[in-house]
């Protein structure tokens, strides 16, 4: 891990936290909060979720640090329960398909395995979120029992008091999450140091998976890096050597490896351990999982039944 962009990381997550907190309090004063998400309201409805969940899950589209500051901080006033939070998480999971969308898919995907292709793999990763979706939809409905978010009135004589009170609930929020995120990353910089996480890449490549040898390649390399092995694949579709269906599968078996082995121990349990209490962060990661689980199999039945 590079420490400058550890520190430009955590900077990162200082002003992203502290302004996107003080942004959500005071359009909760103002009573503005469901005009800003009002597209989104529907999709919290679903759950049985609170409609002032719509804001976060706009700013996530954008910023996903702003966003879990957010509903962290809804959670440390005691406005939402853990429930709320672990299905809220699973529901705005298309939203982050949307953000990768732009960021990754477009230009990366698209670019190396072409139109075709990497459109199925874009659909592919949509039915993914879906899974997620459905499972936050269920889960909302039989755990979260909590009514909307009150606005308080916000006129001229309460203006400075609640605007002083939406000011200290972003600086110690701020400071909770900072905290947080010092410790985890100093855990997350042993245990790289120590070689845990090697370890666990020369495993997988030990692993007998039942693809082609030049699917091995891309499952191998994707396990290591998402992004090369998607510029492996699309080599080895222009070089006609390797199917469409085999590189299709393979990226999915790559993508399924990266995120058990890789992203939700190394990176996504790290960030919800800064955010969130440590017993809530780890149902988060298992429960994204357990959609992974269920997805991975389901897409390569799809694409086994459409190629």
């Amino acid at each position: 891990m590079n420490p400058l962009g550890v520190l430009q990381g955590m900077l990162t997550l200082i002003a992203a936290t502290f302004l996107g907190v003080l942004v959500a309090n005071i359009l909760i004063s103002l009573g503005y909060i469901e005009k800003v998400g009002f597209l989104l309201v529907p999709v919290m409805r679903a759950a049985g979720l609170p409609k002032q969940l719509s804001f976060p899950a706009v700013v996530g589209i954008i910023d996903g640090r702003a966003e879990h500051s957010i509903v962290s901080s809804y959670m440390r006033q005691s406005r939402i329960g853990e429930a709320e939070v672990l299905a809220y998480n699973l529901v705005t999971t298309p939203l982050a398909v949307i953000f990768y969308l732009y960021r990754y898919y477009l230009p990366i995907c698209i670019a190396s395995l072409g139109l075709i292709v990497g459109g199925i793999y874009v659909l592919l990763s949509f039915i993914s979120s879906l899974v997620a979706f459905t499972l936050g939809v269920i889960y909302g409905r039989l755990k979260v029992r909590s009514k909307d978010m009150l606005a308080e009135g916000y006129s001229e004589r309460l203006k400075e008091r609640r605007f002083r009170d939406c000011l200290r609930i972003a600086v110690s929020t701020t400071i909770y999450i900072t905290k947080r995120y010092i410790v985890i990353t100093i855990v997350l910089l042993v245990l790289d140091n120590i070689g845990i996480f090697s370890q666990m890449k020369l495993l997988l490549k030990a692993a007998r998976i039942p693809v082609s040898p030049q699917g091995l390649a891309i499952v191998t390399t994707q396990v290591a890096s998402p992004t090369a092995g998607v510029l492996m694949a699309g080599e080895l579709l222009k070089s006609s050597s390797i199917t469409t269906k085999e590189a299709l599968i393979a990226l999915i078996l790559g993508r399924f490896l990266f995120l058990i082995s890789q992203d939700y121990p190394r990176a996504s349990f790290p960030f919800y351990a800064s955010m969130y209490p440590v017993s809530t962060a780890t149902k988060l990661v298992l429960f994204s999982a357990l959609a992974t689980f269920i997805s991975t199999p389901l897409c390569i039945l799809l694409v086994n039944i459409l190629l």
